[in-house]
């Protein structure tokens, strides 16, 4: 199985992605490939004994999040967004990640 996260490099992507990787599994499923996402490039993990891309892009530029589902991955994690601090300092940045993206 083929796994994306969206946001890998962020506190919860970096736990689900953590997870994954330990437990080389997702539910009843070997994961064959793990696909980490975010703006900023995840820290790549040393020889979890399936093949790990590290994939830094902003998916709110046309045409980004469509390479990244060229991979087809069989599920998606999406969770690439900001804080409300972050985005209420910058409206547009906000409204542009967490509602366009």
């Amino acid at each position: 199985m083929h796994v994306l996260v969206l946001g890998a490099a962020g506190m919860v992507g970096r736990k689900l992605s953590a997870r994954l990787l330990g437990d080389g599994r997702l539910g009843t499923h070997d994961i064959t490939r793990l696909t980490l996402h975010d703006v900023v490039a995840a820290a790549k993990p040393d020889q979890p004994g399936f093949p790990v891309d590290v994939i830094a892009s902003d998916f709110a530029v046309p045409g980004a999040a469509e390479k990244l589902v060229a991979g087809r991955p069989d599920v998606i994690f999406h969770l690439a967004a900001i804080v409300s601090g972050e985005a209420e300092l910058d409206f547009d940045k906000g409204y542009r990640i967490n509602f366009d993206g």
